[in-house]
């Protein structure tokens, strides 16, 4: 079986991370109920604002998830502003002809080992996917014990995954 080869690459266009919003948007309407404008697009200026962050904020780090050269995804990482001490995930996506082959968890373990100490992962209580993905993304690279707690986000009931990663 041919190697993958996962990497992540900091991301320095807006324009580009803005335009997958799109997909990811798409992919998270089968649990918020949004839909597209009568265009056909995505409400991705609700987002513009905070993804503005990524590249005018110290604290935030915009990343793109590729494969060999070809873009798959993005993993998007703050400080939580809530929690000063803690990784947030952000928004974490990879296009669906890169999911199930370990792209995902792959891209995830470089996330936490560029920013090892506490992190946590948000994660909207029906979409039970990404809950087995990050349950077993999470259990493959935490270094202290998973705490978990039900809490509203936005007015969205979602799983708080909290966690360590020690540096390597």
């Amino acid at each position: 079986m041919e190697s993958i080869q996962v990497t992540l690459v900091p991301a320095t266009s807006f324009d580009y991370i803005k335009n997958l919003f799109q997909y990811y948007i798409y992919d998270m309407s089968e649990f918020t109920g949004w839909s597209p404008y009568a265009n056909g697009t995505f409400n991705v200026e609700d987002a513009v604002t905070r993804l503005s962050d990524y590249w005018h904020k110290p604290d935030h780090f915009a990343y793109l998830i590729m494969v060999g050269e070809e873009v798959a995804g993005f993993s998007l990482i703050r400080v939580y502003p809530q929690r000063a001490n803690t990784f947030d995930m952000g928004q974490f996506f990879v296009l669906r002809k890169f999911k199930r082959k370990g792209i995902g968890q792959s891209a995830f373990k470089l996330s936490v080992q560029a920013h090892p100490g506490k992190w946590q992962i948000r994660i909207l209580a029906d979409n039970l996917g990404a809950k087995a993905f990050w349950n077993k993304a999470i259990t493959e690279v935490a270094t202290s014990e998973i705490r978990r707690a039900v809490e509203t986000y936005k007015n969205n009931k979602m799983d708080f995954l909290y966690f360590e990663v020690k540096g390597t």
